[in-house]
C-alpha cells in the first residue's frame, strides 16, 4: 500500500461529501448542515494563486481547484446532453381561443370524459373540444362535457390540433 497512488474518486470524496451538506433539500428547505448544526455553511473560496511557504498546501490546494474545475465541466457537460435529448422530441405548439383540439386522458383515471368499453383499447386522444381561454403562457382551458369531474385546464403537451373544418 506504500507508495501507491491513490484512487482517484478518493481525493472527490470530500467536495462531494461538501457539495451535499451545503445544498439545500426540497422537502426541508435547508441544507443537512443547516439543519443539524444551525448555520449556514461557508462559502468556497477561489483559490488564487499567491506565495505559499508550504508546499504541501500549495499543492492541495491546486489539487482541490482542478478537482471543482473538472466537476463543472462534466456537470455542464450533462446538463447540456440531458438538455438535447429533451429537446430531439419536444415540440412548439400554441393554439387560438376557439380552436379545436384533442385531449390526452389517462384511461383508467379521466372516465368521467369518455365513456369507454375497454380502457386498455382507448385511444390515446379523444374527442376535439373547443378552447374558450387561454391560460398562462403553455395551459389551456377547454370546454368539457357538463358531467365530467376534472380540471379543465391542460398543458399544452397533452393537447393535438384538430385539423379539418367540422367534428365528425
Amino acid at each position: 500500500m506504500t507508495g501507491e497512488k491513490p484512487n482517484e474518486w478518493v481525493l472527490w470524496l470530500p467536495l462531494a461529501e461538501w457539495w451535499y451538506n451545503s445544498n439545500g433539500h426540497s422537502s426541508t428547505g435547508v441544507t443537512p448542515f443547516e439543519a443539524v448544526y444551525g448555520q449556514s455553511t461557508s462559502l468556497h473560496i477561489h483559490y488564487l494563486a499567491a506565495d505559499n511557504r508550504v508546499e504541501a498546501v500549495y499543492r492541495s490546494l491546486r489539487a482541490r481547484e482542478e478537482c471543482i474545475q473538472t466537476l463543472k465541466y462534466h456537470l455542464e457537460r450533462a446538463q447540456k446532453t440531458m438538455k438535447q435529448q429533451a429537446d430531439k422530441r419536444r415540440t412548439d405548439r400554441a393554439f387560438e381561443v376557439g380552436d379545436l383540439v384533442y385531449v390526452k386522458l389517462q384511461p383508467y383515471r379521466q372516465q368521467t370524459v369518455a365513456a369507454r368499453t375497454s380502457q386498455m383499447l382507448a385511444a390515446r386522444f379523444f374527442r376535439p373540444f373547443p378552447i374558450p381561454a387561454r391560460v398562462g403562457v403553455i395551459a389551456y382551458k377547454l370546454q368539457l362535457p357538463i358531467q365530467s369531474k376534472i380540471h379543465p385546464v391542460f398543458h399544452v403537451s397533452q393537447l393535438k390540433k384538430h385539423v379539418g373544418s367540422s367534428q365528425v
